[in-house]
């Protein structure tokens, strides 16, 4: 059948195929992924081009069964001639077809046939499949066409891999870097905080140094007039007593006066005079002792000439600082009084740092009324009426420690608070109202300068209560420490 036009479909199909191979063969040495994916579509067309293959060789069969039927009938019509003649020529014909189609098409088929398993296998990304096609015709070139598109796509998916590993090096190195600047700022951020808990202490202890001179010395300025004062009262209450005496002894001897003198004692109130100047001395005394009681509390608050560790009465220190806080304990038209109860056990005296000990108190019972104030705001006057506000000190002699409860019936405060409540700068107070370093300070003095215990117990609508807890001797403190630092010791 040369003029077939199946066969004729083939062979442009061939030529196709081979313009294609060249193609592909230009399209491998660009690398974009514009060409991988134009030579996906190449692909794609190779595989249609083998189902269009399968197609027209089915039409060839087919051509060629009807080309036997019309054989069959011309032998029919020399049939009577001679059988053995058209037996010979039928025989003849099918050796022919079959010889053609085992020793011309079916080679073609094979060929074709592995050149679309190769275009599979390189589709699905075997970049290292290649064809062994030795037909010694067009499809062969086309196979070493196909090869060498192979190859070149192989180059570059291995430069592609190598320029991935190369981009993943340098992103691990960037990351490697972002980690390294991150914990740098993370030590700068700790190294500021440390350097802000260590100057915290050290200004709050300067700025009560100061407020301790300055009351020292307003006690000091104060003290002198008042002691002069208060020790010529004795004298003037006597010279006073002698002289109403003198004047009880002039009225008995002269019972009828001048008329000026009972002018002059009607004009003064002479009786009431005589009656009222011994409750006027009285209360004069009464009053210098109160400005030396509170002269002595303002001493025994700021305690300067007592830095060292000596041993005093923890009850003048608590009584000391109540004194100086009376002003915010009374009622107010702001807000309501607080009622102090002390509840003072046997105490003998304690070694320690009175006028630190002291600050721990002062910051203590100021955030107490700090803490009932802003309760207060919250409730109506009723509420206040039937439940006052109070802030209650107890004090107590445990195991050769001396314990000191500061409790108060406010709100009490939420676990997060508590959590954070030693933490340096943390307040709950507005902007402006707190610097968050009272208790944090008030931490360090107790347990690093006293060896003692400090503790919050705070439940919401049940109030607070502060344990301070300090060892009676030096000796025990001492002794604590060590014990203390032996422990880090072995557990470092």
């Amino acid at each position: 059948m040369p003029q077939s036009p199946d066969l004729e479909n083939i062979r442009r199909r061939h030529e196709f195929l081979v313009r294609l191979g060249t193609q592909l063969t230009n399209l491998a040495t660009v690398t974009s992924e514009t060409s991988v994916a134009d030579s996906q579509q190449d692909f794609r067309a190779i595989n249609a081009f083998d189902r269009d293959i399968d197609f027209f060789l089915d039409e060839v069969i087919e051509d060629s069964h009807q080309q036997m039927h019309l054989a069959k009938q011309e032998l029919q019509q020399v049939q009577e001639m001679s059988h053995f003649f058209s037996y010979g020529i039928v025989f003849l014909i099918l050796a022919i077809s079959v010889s053609k189609f085992f020793f011309i098409l079916r080679p073609v088929i094979q060929s074709l046939h592995k050149l679309q398993t190769g275009a599979t296998a390189i589709g699905a990304g075997d970049l290292g499949y290649r064809l062994n096609i030795q037909s010694g015709d067009e499809i062969e070139q086309v196979s070493n066409e196909f090869n060498r598109m192979a190859d070149k796509l192989a180059e570059s998916y291995n430069v592609l891999v190598e320029r991935s590993q190369e981009l993943s090096k340098l992103n691990d190195s960037l990351e490697t870097e972002i980690t390294e600047r991150k914990e740098a700022e993370a030590e700068l951020q700790q190294t500021l905080h440390e350097l802000q808990k260590t100057q915290a202490p050290l200004i709050q202890t300067e700025k009560m140094s100061s407020l301790g001179q300055l009351v020292a010395g307003v006690a000091h300025e104060i003290n002198n007039p008042v002691n002069f004062i208060h020790g010529n009262i004795a004298h003037v209450n006597e010279y006073t007593k002698g002289l109403l005496e003198l004047l009880c002894l002039y009225q008995q001897e002269y019972i009828n006066p001048k008329q000026t003198i009972q002018e002059k004692a009607e004009d003064i109130e002479l009786d009431f005079l005589v009656e009222d100047m011994p409750k006027i001395l009285s209360s004069m005394k009464m009053g210098t002792q109160r400005i030396k009681d509170i002269v002595l509390s303002l001493r025994n608050f700021s305690r300067l000439d007592e830095a060292e560790m000596k041993a005093v009465d923890i009850h003048e220190g608590i009584d000391s600082t109540l004194l100086i806080l009376q002003n915010r304990l009374k009622a107010k038209t702001e807000h309501s009084a607080i009622e102090i109860i002390k509840e003072y056990g046997n105490l003998p005296k304690v070694e320690c740092y009175p006028g630190q000990l002291n600050q721990v108190f002062m910051n203590i019972i100021s955030n107490a009324i700090d803490a009932l104030d802003s309760y207060n705001q919250k409730r109506s006057q009723q509420e206040i009426r039937n439940n006052p506000s109070k802030i209650t000190i107890c004090t107590k002699l445990v195991n050769n420690r001396v314990v000191v409860l500061i409790a108060d019936n406010g709100s009490g405060m939420t676990p997060e608070v508590k959590r954070k409540l030693f933490d340096p700068f943390f307040t709950t107070k507005p902007v402006g109202q707190g610097t968050g370093l009272g208790l944090s300070i008030s931490y360090k003095i107790i347990v690093e300068k006293h060896a003692g215990v400090l503790r919050c117990e705070s439940e919401l609508g049940k109030g607070t209560e502060f344990w301070i807890e300090i060892p009676l001797c030096q000796i025990c403190q001492k002794k604590h420490q060590e014990s203390l630092y032996n422990t880090i010791s072995v557990e470092n």
